[in-house]
């Protein structure tokens, strides 16, 4: 249901109406059939995606999934918060909106973790995050395993899945560092494919010192690839997440790999609701 309110939410901030589609009518079969497959959910069409660049604003169709992701210079995470959740101190379930450059909606994604994991570990809880794009598809699910705070030299690990049960790739954060450090590793082979660095002395949110505004660097070698920024935002008034795609070579799953990142960032250093 979550999930659904979510899609619903995703498709409202865009302006698409689909509640305008005639009714199909039913064909009735004189003749018995034989039924080989199952019906699967409605899909609907995909959505033309507006990109800006150098020479202008242009269009492209993706397909599905992380392709999405493809030729734009950057994303921008928003956590989103219903009536009901200003209410109560407790929210078990948090939910973000993906967004292109020019505001358009990339991805709903929605938590999902068990009430005693929310109650009992907090913000080290395991937890997987379902990043639903605009065809009602899960492009991604994202997945933290449990991690102790007090255990610094327990590595902690979240995994990048594409749906049914490909593994993109990890983000490993390094046990024993002055300052964040992360690999973001390849699913298939293992190697390495980025650094993550932030501030120095910087510790998580139940550390001594935690920080609204910071700047982390995804680079591999000497070679900045991209950046991650938490920033407040006067347009919306809320503190976002900010993906800059430093090299405009980057592929669509290296950009989907940096995105699941961000994430595990978020929730580590600056999220606000337990």
């Amino acid at each position: 249901m979550l999930q659904n309110d979510a899609i619903r939410n995703l498709y409202q901030d865009t302006g698409a109406d689909t509640s305008q589609q005639t009714p199909k009518e039913s064909n009735v079969l004189d003749v018995p059939v034989n039924v080989t497959f199952q019906p699967g959910a409605q899909r609907l069409p995909l959505p033309v995606t507006r990109v800006e660049s150098n020479i202008g604003i242009t269009t492209y169709v993706p397909m599905t999934g992380y392709d999405f992701l493809k030729d734009l210079p950057s994303v921008h995470i928003e956590q989103t918060f219903e009536f009901n959740d200003s209410l109560t101190a407790i929210c078990p379930e948090n939910r973000f909106i993906v967004r292109s450059p020019l505001g358009e909606a990339l991805y709903a994604v929605t938590e999902s973790s068990s009430q005693t994991n929310f109650l009992m570990c907090g913000c080290w809880r395991p937890f997987q995050l379902h990043v639903i794009d605009k065809t009602y598809q899960e492009a991604l699910l994202l997945r933290k395993s449990f991690a102790l705070s007090s255990l610094c030299c327990l590595s902690k690990q979240f995994e990048v899945w594409v749906p049914p049960g490909h593994l993109l790739g990890r983000v490993v954060q390094s046990p024993i560092s002055l300052k964040p450090r992360y690999f973001i590793e390849d699913g298939s082979t293992g190697a390495l494919m980025f650094y993550i660095e932030g501030p120095r002395f910087m510790a998580c949110r139940s550390g001594c010192y935690s920080t609204k505004e910071t700047y982390f660097r995804v680079h591999s070698g000497d070679v900045l690839r991209a950046s991650i920024d938490h920033k407040w935002s006067t347009l919306k008034s809320q503190y976002t997440l900010n993906i800059y795609f430093s090299d405009s070579k980057l592929t669509a799953k290296e950009k989907a790999l940096i995105l699941g990142s961000a994430f595990l960032l978020e929730y580590q250093y600056f999220h606000n609701r337990f």
